[in-house]
């Protein structure tokens, strides 16, 4: 059996890029940026501005605040995805069972923002739009395209805001992107095949490759707020691209051209992050009560292809053909009493990865009911809560176990996830 370099390329490609989290939002996007926003499904987000959080929808939406804006938060999110196996041998299904593929993630987040003078405001934002934590047995049949995958990125995003007049303020930022994955692949059902047809003594537990780095990406994000008047606005906003360079030590317990066990080579991959551009709208409709609205375009097509290189030489060439996608967000907010907000909404979020399914991001379209609330203590501060129900659709797909190697060795598969999320965040006005 062939393990040496295309495979060793290709496992290092697939996890650095697939390392996204299946549940929270499709492709391995992450949208728990505040407490308030996932109570409601992420509806009108790029428009209401009711905390600082907005940086992360719409810079431009910082020039309503009159006075300093701290928000600090955080989600739980508890994911339930499973992966098995789709054919009519129990005992094959049962060896591709894995009935908890993405670990539970805490995902926190930070930011400030306020007034320059009556037409400036700027603002930070630190929060995140990727990541992803999954992890599969050491033995696992299909470990070749299994295995554990971690990806974190953190955006360190300062933004400025410039209100024109009463009604139309532009914003703008920049967005330094940093990086860490951790991927772990082990031989599986390679491990059988090589001992049967080369007398090796592989176990199914053995590393295949093992790859943790980190790296840095850079980008912009564009934003616009139109205030019909104090109870109708709409907000669009643009965040770019950004590509993150990621750098790392490879090791594996297979000898190749490339390594032998024991040692360690360099290896590094270009991740694409995809743009993201989002319409919002707002209306106050009564006192009590305000309706909101969204609809986020992701530009996953940017994910065209992989290619990675250990030592310097270009060892992959892999298409992926990511499709953008769509997410449509409506929400409600209900001013209970002067202390207390509630909030719900309803949004449904589409899968980019129709054209190659893998188990490394068991991904479906899914639907995300949300209910939230504020509790004021006073006028300068409050606590935010949050709760989404994400419930994805059950899929059924094959997957090439090796396509190098094992040509035309397709693994059928069938993966469902659903996740709970839970957000709390602090905000303050000084």
């Amino acid at each position: 059996m062939d393990l040496k370099s295309r495979n060793t390329a290709l496992s290092l490609a697939i996890t650095m890029a697939f390392s996204a989290p299946a549940v929270h939002s499709a492709g391995f996007q992450l949208t728990e940026h505040s407490a308030a926003g996932l109570g409601r499904a992420n509806a009108g987000e790029a428009a209401i501005a009711d905390g600082s959080s907005v940086m992360a929808h719409n810079a431009a939406a910082i020039t309503r605040f009159d006075s300093y804006e701290l928000s600090l938060g955080a989600a739980y999110v508890d994911a339930e995805v499973k992966a098995t196996g789709n054919t009519t041998d129990a005992s094959f299904n049962n060896q591709l069972t894995n009935n908890d593929v993405v670990d539970d993630v805490v995902i926190p987040s930070f930011y400030l923002a306020g007034p320059i003078n009556e037409s400036w405001s700027w603002g930070l934002a630190v929060f995140t739009d990727f990541g992803l934590s999954t992890k599969y047995p050491a033995d696992y049949l299909a470990g070749p395209i299994g295995g554990e995958t971690t990806l974190e990125t953190i955006n360190f995003n300062p933004n400025i805001a410039y209100r024109i007049n009463d009604q139309w303020s532009v914003g703008a930022g920049a967005s330094v992107v940093y990086g860490k994955a951790k991927v772990v692949r082990t031989l599986g059902i390679l491990a059988d095949a090589s001992n049967l047809e080369n007398g090796t003594n592989f176990a199914r537990s053995d590393i295949a490759r093992s790859l943790g780095g980190d790296g840095w990406g850079y980008g912009f994000n564009l934003g616009a707020l139109w205030e019909i008047n104090e109870n109708h606005r709409f907000g669009l906003s643009y965040r770019s691209k950004v590509d993150v360079e990621f750098d790392g030590d490879y090791t594996s317990d297979v000898p190749s051209a490339i390594i032998m066990p024991g040692e360690t080579r360099s290896g590094d991959l270009t991740l694409n992050l995809p743009s993201i551009a989002e319409f919002s709208g707002f209306h106050q409709l009564s006192n009590s009560f305000a309706l909101h609205y969204s609809v986020m375009m992701v530009g996953w097509d940017v994910f065209e292809e992989l290619k990675a290189t250990v030592d310097g030489q270009e060892v992959l060439q892999k298409d992926e053909n990511f499709d953008n996608s769509f997410k449509y967000a409506i929400g409600a907010t209900y001013n209970l009493t002067s202390a207390f907000t509630l909030r719900a909404g309803v949004a449904y979020d589409e899968t980019p990865n129709v054209n190659d399914p893998s188990i490394s991001l068991p991904d479906t379209d899914r639907i995300n009911y949300s209910v939230g609330a504020t509790y004021a203590f006073t006028p300068n501060s409050r606590l935010d809560l949050g709760f989404t129900f994400v419930n994805g659709e059950e899929n059924t797909f094959t997957e090439p176990l090796e396509p190098d190697s094992l040509p035309g060795v397709d693994i059928p598969l069938r993966t469902k996830g659903d996740a709970y999320v839970y957000g709390i965040q602090y905000n303050h006005t000084f």
